[in-house]
């Protein structure tokens, strides 16, 4: 009983209770990391994969793991430096010790410790489990994670150790003082000492830095309290240093960003966030302890008042729009202006020649006509959309493009599409299998290093793009690495696209993202496509804005090729929603809340030139590529926890919107289908997993990952379609 109180009363045991009792901030963030790399936090979005699989430079090893060391060594002694600055004067016993701070972090240990253990059998367990590593290729991982921690830490225990004093030093230097000390100080110093009494926790044994275990009682006696409230307030000062310094690495690594070696994995980008963020809390808690809560508070309200009604924030542009004229209202009245039968009526004859044209360049009498639809899903869906396309390439001997009329789709799948497009039309070969890896490099890193460091807090560079400027954000990142990754394919205006086009020399491709001000689709084509508001004279609500049309005192033609994709991929937080300069501004959200499979677009464009289509070709073949199953089992309701139940709406609504699409899509397949009858046949491919989870919703994809995806297309069904299109 007697070795359990002295446990219970030991110097880390009594840190955690302090942590628990007087800042619990503290602790979230350990236990959001924890989370995390459980798996626990943000699994479907590959959250967990970035740290236990960290990639740097494009591959995963020692230096990726390196940066994941210092990274992790710098929050665990932002952690102990915010803890110290507000806690260690309950233990005035740590004043008369040397090296007061060290001994603080090594008690204060049991959290960093518990955590890199955690982490480090998460990472042999994940990398082991998936076989994708050899033995000597994890031990070298850890090597890089421990020498980086290792490091970071020397760095900083040496600066504490060079300008930490004595306890003997401040006595000496306490008793020159107290002649020259005027009443303010006295009373001051006075009032400091009563808070150091308030606000003791009682603590007999602590661990020294010699490994022993010792009592707390051994020097105290010896020393006044005016000297220990020294030592403390000169290891304050040498804390708020270092972590002035932190700060400072943090924000300099952003003057570097552009540069691939500075692209930190976005793990490691993410800790650094938490390490600004856990000394950013703790310096508001030092300076108005009790009024934290109520500062945070009233620093929320100003702000969403100056946001609100200043119209204060950053809106994201579409490059190569000009923002600089008037605004284009934005109404009912201008909605219906520009989708007039007038304008429909033109786009349809315009799009006729379109079809001549493509007809022509088939050089038969009745060609097949193919139609591919995508789906989103990141750069899961990128991925496997060229993956698909690919196979099917061979199937038809090269000929797909040629026989492919119209793409639409959403987001990622929607860029795969593309990209197999536009490397057919630069006369490369898209089957080759290095466009797989081109598609599936990781664009992430970058693009969480922008928006933690870059977006949230300044941006100071900017851009020329189409005559006009603009700011440095994450969008621009994205499309950046996304160009690079593709060796500039894409990187070109809109209006690139119109003569190959309307000549037939390459399919169509509609991108087609949501306005979330009304509801409607923003149609972005080099072309005229108000037809695709079909409506009969009853029906009155446009359905669809053509964005031409819309902007065209903006020079629409210039909006960058893969700024239009980035609209259709509006990944929530990790890519912005772009603002048009219209009055209201509208907003543009990703496609697939819409439509995720890009279906009903082609089945409106096969309704409205319906008796074109019957008599000018043979047949058309309606291609859906999918990045997930179209039918899942049953299973039973898990058990549910309060906040599960709690939450249980929100989320049964979410996962039900994928399976109410498809119920949508095949409702608008079957009324086309008893039009079109057996000249309208549909051929399908699903992603589909069947010994690993599923890949993540993210634009980071592990090896084993892209290996599942790619290995998807040799399963029954897949071949089968396949089968069907020879």
């Amino acid at each position: 009983m007697k070795a359990l109180n002295a446990i219970f009363h030991s110097f880390p045991i009594k840190l955690l209770v302090v942590h628990i009792k007087h800042n619990q901030f503290l602790l979230l963030y350990w236990f959001f990391l924890f989370s995390t790399v459980a798996g626990g936090f943000g699994k479907n979005l590959g959250i967990p994969y970035l740290f236990l699989d960290p990639i740097y430079l494009d591959s995963v090893g020692f230096w990726g793991f390196f940066i994941m060391g210092l990274s992790l060594a710098g929050f665990s002694m932002a952690f102990n430096i915010t803890s110290y600055i507000l806690d260690g004067f309950r233990f005035p016993f740590l004043g008369t010790l040397p090296r007061p701070f060290t001994h603080f972090c090594l008690n204060n240990s049991i959290l960093p410790l518990s955590f890199m253990t955690f982490y480090v059998v998460k990472i042999i367990q994940f990398q082991r489990d998936y076989g994708l590593y050899s033995t000597g290729e994890i031990a070298n991982s850890l090597l890089g994670l421990f020498t980086g921690f290792v490091i970071m830490l020397v760095l900083l225990f040496s600066y504490f150790t060079l300008t930490n004093r004595d306890i003997r030093a401040v006595m000496r230097k306490k008793a020159r003082k107290q002649i020259k000390a005027g009443i303010s100080q006295k009373r001051n110093a006075f009032r400091q000492l009563q808070r150091l009494r308030r606000g003791n926790v009682r603590c007999d044994y602590y661990v020294s830095i010699r490994l022993g275990f010792f009592s707390t009682k051994r020097f105290e006696k010896y020393y006044d309290r005016v000297a220990i409230l020294g030592i403390f307030k000169q290891n304050q000062r040498n804390a708020i240093i270092a972590e002035s310094f932190l700060i400072v690495t943090v924000f300099g690594l952003g003057l570097f960003q552009e540069s691939r070696a500075f692209q930190i994995p976005a793990a490691a980008s993410s800790v650094l966030l938490l390490t600004v963020i856990i000394m950013a809390t703790g310096a508001l808690s030092y300076w108005l302890r009790s009024w934290v809560v109520t500062a945070a508070i009233g620093l929320l309200i100003i702000f969403n008042l100056l946001f609100s009604e200043f119209n204060w924030g950053y809106r994201y542009p579409a490059y190569g729009i000009d923002y600089t004229v008037g605004k284009t209202p934005y109404n009912l009245d201008e909605i219906h202006e520009i989708s007039g039968k007038d304008d429909i009526e033109a786009s349809k004859a315009y799009w006729l020649d379109m079809l001549n044209n493509w007809k022509a360049k088939t050089g038969q009498e009745k060609p097949k006509m193919h139609l591919i639809a995508v789906s989103g899903g990141g750069q899961r869906s990128a991925l496997w959309t060229t993956n698909v396309l690919q196979h099917i390439d061979s199937v038809k001997q090269g000929q797909l493009m040629n026989e492919t009329f119209l793409i639409t789709g959403a987001s990622g799948g929607l860029i795969g599409a593309a990209f197999y497009r536009e490397l057919f039309w630069l006369g490369n070969d898209p089957r080759n299998s290095i466009h797989r890896h081109e598609i599936g490099n990781q664009i992430l890193n970058p693009l969480i290093f922008k928006l933690l460091i870059n977006d949230i807090f300044l941006k100071v560079k900017s851009f020329e793009y189409a005559g006009q400027r603009y700011k440095v954000e994450r969008g621009h990142t994205f499309e950046q690495n996304l160009a690079k990754n593709l060796n500039g394919a894409l990187d070109r205006p809109l209006a690139d696209y119109r003569s190959p086009e309307y000549r037939g020399e390459i399919p169509a491709l509609l991108v087609s993202p949501l306005i979330t001000n009304d509801g409607r689709k923003l149609y972005i084509s080099p072309h005229p496509v108000s037809f695709l508001n079909y409506r009969d004279e009853e029906n009155t609500i446009v359905q669809g804005v053509d964005f031409r049309s819309l902007l065209r005192e903006h020079q629409p033609d210039s909006l960058r090729f893969l700024t239009a994709l980035r609209m259709s991929a509006t990944f929530p937080y990790v890519v912005p929603t772009i603002t048009l300069p219209t009055e209201p501004p509208i907003q543009i959200a990703d496609a697939g809340i819409s439509d995720n499979y890009g279906i009903v677009d082609g089945l409106i464009f096969l309704n409205v030139f319906k008796e074109w289509i019957m008599e000018n070709t043979s047949e058309v073949v309606f291609i859906t590529i999918r990045d997930s199953s179209k039918e899942d089992e049953l299973t039973a309701p898990e058990p549910q926890n309060v906040m599960e139940r709690f939450f249980s709406p929100i989320q049964s609504v979410y996962k039900s919107w994928d399976k109410v699409q498809t119920i949508k899509n095949d409702q608008w397949y079957e009324l086309t289908k008893e039009i079109f009858g057996d000249h309208l046949k549909r051929v399908e491919f699903q992603y589909t997993y069947q010994t690993l989870n599923r890949a993540s919703l993210s634009w980071r994809l592990t090896e084993f990952e892209k290996q599942n995806i790619v290995e998807s297309i040799h399963l029954p069904e897949n071949q089968w379609a396949l089968q069907k299109l020879k």
